[in-house]
């Protein structure tokens, strides 16, 4: 059964979602972020919240950073339905351990849901990741999020150890926490956070994905274009994690020093495997992915083809006509296609 809410029942719902991270409910609680597949926080997306049987129960959307929340809940079986225009559909059980009153404490279930966007091949259905956090370490990592909002970045940071310290398989907290720790530069401790929040949930491809930038600002460019591969394989519809793919692989096969023929054998292989990176990481992104362009220019000309590689940078602004460094991109088409 569909819904249609009118615009003073849409605004109230909206009021609601907006009001979820204070909401103080009794009973059972579920509370939720929703992103897509690149990590950015999807607002006003419609959750709806169904009984074990399938029977409607209550509808909300997400606030700006991609929250929502249900409270005062009884029973233990509920599925929670995810649907959004463009993306492909989402649904998932929801399982607490007895039935309450709505007056009681209960307990919280937070969830973890990434949207895919819907494609002609191979459609993945998406990903939902519950884990039954406590209460206090929720708390922390919810002021946390909020501190971070208001570019609190330090005290975030103290939050957020604090969320781990209370539940240390928090796999939210330990991808939250790296990410700041990479963004100071303090990228080993950022990769311990990423590991543990890997062995949490070893299937979430954000973090695969954050795990390869880490490494690539190590320089360690063979193990990040295997880590790319790996959240490739996990999200096979994603077009970023390939192009970053080929990205590592084309820094791999550069910094190799062509001396012998095993080196330049080597190297070879390092933008071959690149070029097939760049290529999938195009026709996944049905041929719109423009720095897809700018990459395999980098290649051609590494490889001596300045033909090609002017051809990628054309390409390239024929996409994005208005990119800020067209005229620097001119010259430097005009230098690959004159005589050496």
């Amino acid at each position: 059964m569909k819904i249609r809410a009118t615009i003073l029942t849409a605004l109230a719902i909206a009021l609601l979602a907006y009001a979820a991270p204070v909401a103080r409910a009794q009973g059972h609680t579920i509370r939720g972020k929703v992103r897509n597949s690149s990590g950015v926080n999807m607002s006003q997306i419609t959750i709806s919240l169904e009984s074990g049987n399938g029977g409607l129960i209550n509808q909300t959307v997400t606030n700006n950073e991609g929250d929502f929340f249900f409270g005062g809940l009884g029973d233990t079986s509920y599925v929670i339905t995810v649907s959004a225009p463009d993306y492909n559909p989402i649904s998932e059980r929801v399982e607490f351990v007895r039935n309450i009153s709505p007056q009681d404490p209960g307990e919280t279930r937070t969830v973890e849901i990434t949207l895919v966007g819907k494609s002609s091949r191979s459609p993945r259905a998406g990903l939902i990741f519950v884990q039954n956090v406590p209460k206090s370490a929720l708390s922390a990592f919810e002021q946390a999020t909020k501190l971070l909002g208001s570019g609190r970045t330090q005290e975030a940071q103290t939050a957020l150890e604090s969320a781990i310290r209370i539940f240390p398989d928090y796999c939210e907290a330990h991808f939250v926490l790296a990410g700041e720790l990479a963004k100071q530069g303090k990228l080993d401790e950022a990769i311990k956070h990423l590991n543990e929040a890997q062995r949490v949930n070893p299937k979430d491809d954000r973090i695969w994905y954050a795990f390869g930038k880490a490494l690539v600002q190590q320089g360690k460019y063979a193990v990040a274009a295997r880590v790319f591969a790996e959240a490739a394989n996990l999200n096979p519809l994603e077009p970023q994690y390939p192009l970053m793919q080929g990205t590592a692989l084309i820094d791999q096969g550069s910094a190799i020093d062509a001396k012998t023929q095993q080196a330049t054998d080597a190297r070879a292989y390092c933008f071959a495997e690149a070029e097939k990176a760049l290529l999938r990481a195009y026709e996944r992104s049905e041929k719109k992915l423009a720095a897809v362009h700018l990459q395999l220019a980098r290649l051609y000309e590494k490889r001596g083809d300045r033909v090609r590689a002017a051809d990628e940078l054309e390409q390239y602004l024929r996409q994005t006509p208005d990119a800020k460094n067209a005229d620097a991109m001119r010259d430097a088409i005009k230098k690959l296609r004159s005589p050496q």
